[in-house]
């Protein structure tokens, strides 16, 4: 029962943001993915009525976890937590994952998928729209899943582990690898013989490369040490692709 009830929230929350509207925003979404439960719970007729006007009110959090919220105030519903309870509960989770998800997914991943993709684009080859597909819609579509089973099986206890932060340990692997991949990307671009920075002269672009990149990233950073230290390894990158370009035949 519970891993049928997770795939059709699953299948319901990739249409949460169709229905999006200035008064509730995903608020019909939300009541979309919730009702397949609502409607096994045996309520009377103004039971469910009731329930349902309450899953209509304002809605609002990033769409790759918005099942997440469905499926643990499903479980807190069902399990006798008050009205006030769990609407608290849908308020905090939805503020908070609407931060995280935006950070991690728009701010983070996807940046990290066009990247990777970018050298086979570059390259010419058709399928690298592929790769940033697969490079985001694999993650995403898995923490997506996750969240729905998580939310099922512990209800209001996945706070606590929230809590723990997993999403932002992530976050400064993929930052750094984005880092050195543009790094790496700058370097081997501004030292090709044909458009590079200064043509000809493939050392001198790749090195003005590298100290324009690190002096953005420096200023972007506003002088912190995490963004000194991005800079360097953009400019080692940077450098480290001029001479991959310059060595190849």
């Amino acid at each position: 029962m519970a891993a049928t009830l997770g795939w059709r929230i699953f299948l319901r929350s990739l249409l949460v943001q169709s229905s999006w509207n200035f008064s509730g925003m995903q608020n019909l979404g939300y009541f979309f993915m919730t009702w397949p439960a609502l409607s096994r719970r045996g309520l009377s007729a103004p039971e469910l009525r009731e329930a349902g006007l309450r899953h209509l009110r304002q809605f609002n959090t990033h769409p790759y976890l918005a099942g997440l919220v469905a499926a643990t105030v499903v479980r807190s519903e069902q399990y006798g937590q008050t009205e006030e309870g769990t609407e608290e509960l849908k308020r905090s989770l939805m503020c908070a994952l609407g931060a995280v998800g935006d950070e991690f997914f728009w701010a983070t991943l996807r940046p990290f998928a066009a990247i990777v993709a970018l050298p086979a684009a570059i390259a010419g080859f058709a399928w690298a729209p592929l790769i940033l597909l697969a490079v985001f819609n694999v993650p995403h579509l898995t923490v997506r899943l996750w969240g729905i089973r998580v939310g099922l099986a512990r209800g209001s206890g996945i706070v606590e582990m929230l809590q723990r932060r997993p999403f932002s340990r992530a976050l400064p692997a993929l930052g750094t690898a984005t880092t050195a991949l543009i790094g790496f990307l700058v370097g081997s671009g501004a030292s090709d013989r044909f458009w590079g920075l200064i043509p000809g002269h493939g050392l001198l672009s790749a090195a003005a490369a590298a100290a324009v990149f690190a002096l953005l990233l420096t200023l972007q950073f506003r002088g912190l040490g995490q963004g000194r230290l991005l800079a360097y390894l953009s400019a080692v990158t940077a450098v480290a692709g001029a001479v991959f370009v310059m060595r190849a035949p």
